[in-house]
């Protein structure tokens, strides 16, 4: 299919997949500090005017316990099974709060932080923090405290991101040098959540995409959307393989999502070249997602914005699907299906497919988009 037009983008724009953890205002996009670092806390938003600002604001967040000074020693015991980006970041945090010494057995000295595992659980347990009970995945639970009459923080996580979504709140909670005092349970809200570079002009630098995985890190988000509009190796030169230096920079980019707990994901937008009942184009762009794959890239969208219902790039796609709003949906579920098929029979452990349908920008049911959604695969 050909395409038609094509909107461009006057300024920067960022396109949100989902919500944040709850509600709260935005912040600003391209801060260049890591997950780790200490970022000053809003003093207009606090809760109960007691505790510093945390954002995005916890389900359940209140005053309790005792503050716990961090003082220049500190006592790390981190379950052997505790995710090991957790503990990087939350050794980031330490050292930036004035941390010298980290012990990493008992007595150690200074308070104990107590991460993952039964330890933190009794220790939450102590303190008085509501059991994990039906915690979904993601969420976490942290109190600060006394136990066994030395001043303790427990932080404890339910599946692979809620101990790091812990450190990211423990941070916002440290204010001169001290831990409020606070007792926390939140969990994600939506279950992606992030952004999408996907404007037309000037894309961003590696530099600004890797301050970008950092504030989705930083703000609990766990998706990274590549979809820059003028790159043409996701468009008209799809089957082509990315240079070099471009494969070394999605490297590098997935590197960053990965210690950050976040998706990287890539959208290739066929519809400009591709013989859509073709098995031979089919499997020419299942052999660039499993390029792109082999990168570190976990996402995938399948775009066909601003293609036409009538003209095709072969007439095989005309005796195969004739014209019109049905006949585009059935040609672009066919791909679409494919490439979920691929991905779940090759790469198992990628996220589910989506795909931009042509008709994006409104509401409500049209003959397009009823017929896609009736042709494409339940997963995607």
């Amino acid at each position: 299919m050909r395409l038609t037009r094509r909107t461009r983008a006057t300024a920067v724009a960022v396109a949100v997949l989902g919500g944040l953890l709850s509600g709260g205002a935005p912040a600003a996009l391209a801060a260049p500090a890591g997950p780790g670092a200490t970022v000053a806390p809003d003093p207009g938003r606090t809760q109960d005017g007691a505790l510093p600002a945390v954002w995005p604001r916890p389900q359940s967040i209140e005053a309790a316990g005792q503050p716990v000074a961090l003082t220049g020693d500190v006592t790390l015991l981190a379950d052997a099974a505790a995710d090991p980006y957790a503990v990087d970041a939350l050794r980031t945090v330490l050292r930036d709060a004035g941390v010298r010494t980290v012990h990493e057995a008992l007595p150690g000295a200074g308070p104990v932080l107590r991460i993952g595992g039964e330890g933190a659980s009794d220790a939450l347990r102590t303190l008085g923090a509501a059991d994990r009970a039906d915690l979904p995945s993601g969420g976490y639970r942290l109190a600060t405290g006394r136990v066994a009459g030395r001043a303790t923080i427990a932080l404890d996580g339910a599946g692979e991101d809620g101990l790091f979504h812990g450190v990211q709140t423990l941070r916002q909670l440290i204010r001169g040098g001290k831990v409020a005092g606070a007792t926390v349970r939140d969990w994600p809200s939506t279950a992606v959540r992030g952004l999408t570079e996907g404007f037309y002009g000037q894309p961003w630098s590696q530099e600004e995409r890797l301050a970008q995985i950092d504030f989705l890190a930083r703000t609990k988000q766990n998706r990274y959307l590549y979809a820059a509009g003028d790159d043409p190796y996701r468009q008209a030169r799809w089957r082509d393989p990315y240079p070099e230096g471009r494969r070394a920079g999605f490297r590098a980019l997935a590197e960053r999502a990965r210690t950050a707990h976040v998706a990287l994901g890539w959208a290739v937008a066929p519809g400009q070249s591709m013989c859509l009942s073709s098995d031979r184009d089919l499997k020419a762009l299942t052999r660039k997602i499993d390029a792109m794959w082999d990168l570190g890239v976990r996402v995938f969208q399948v775009q066909f914005q601003d293609v036409s219902y009538s003209e095709w790039h072969c007439s095989a796609d005309a005796d195969a699907f004739g014209s019109g709003p049905g006949a585009a949906a059935r040609a672009q579920a066919r791909v679409v299906n494919g490439v979920a098929r691929h991905l779940a029979e090759r790469h198992p452990g990628a996220e589910p497919l989506s795909v931009m349908p042509t008709e994006f920008y409104q509401d409500g049911a049209t003959d397009y988009r009823t017929a896609l959604a009736a042709r494409l695969a339940p997963d995607v």
